[in-house]
């Protein structure tokens, strides 16, 4: 879709009408070929280009389409909420920013992974034997997901 990210987030696709010198919906600015020149600014020609689909110096991203949705672009050119901002928003269980752990080597009460999901503990009540959990809530498991051996 023009005003996205490529599929392999590499590029953006650029919006058809950028360039043809109208303003059309969600352009706020079409300087036709003059785009981005130093000659449109010399003549006077706005050079806000936030919503041309193109993130141009000064602007945190532009997709060309900017409506703020989560993980996009919001109408000013910043990011829209996303997760690893720091901000829990959208989908997110939680999101610590760059506290955030990864998620293969996340686990313990209140971690927040890079996935902004909480990591699974000792206690959650599923196995989690790749952190060394060999019960988890059960009548013969102890406070530390061990088998408690009988008496």
């Amino acid at each position: 879709m023009p005003g996205s990210c490529t599929p392999d987030c590499k590029g953006y696709v650029p919006l058809v009408s950028c360039g043809n010198g109208i303003v059309e919906a969600p352009e706020q600015c079409d300087d036709g070929a003059n785009n981005g020149t130093v000659v449109a600014l010399l003549a006077g020609i706005p050079h806000f280009k936030c919503g041309n689909g193109v993130r141009d110096p000064g602007e945190q991203c532009d997709n060309g389409v900017n409506n703020g949705s989560y993980g996009t672009c919001n109408p000013d050119c910043t990011l829209a909420g996303y997760c690893g901002d720091g901000i829990k928003n959208g989908p997110e269980a939680c999101d610590n920013g760059a506290s955030n752990v990864p998620v293969a080597t996340a686990y313990g009460p209140g971690i927040c992974t890079t996935a902004c999901v909480f990591a699974p503990y000792c206690g959650d009540g599923r196995v989690q034997s790749q952190f060394g959990e060999q019960c988890d809530s059960t009548a013969t498991c102890n406070g530390m997901c061990k088998i408690m051996l009988p008496k």
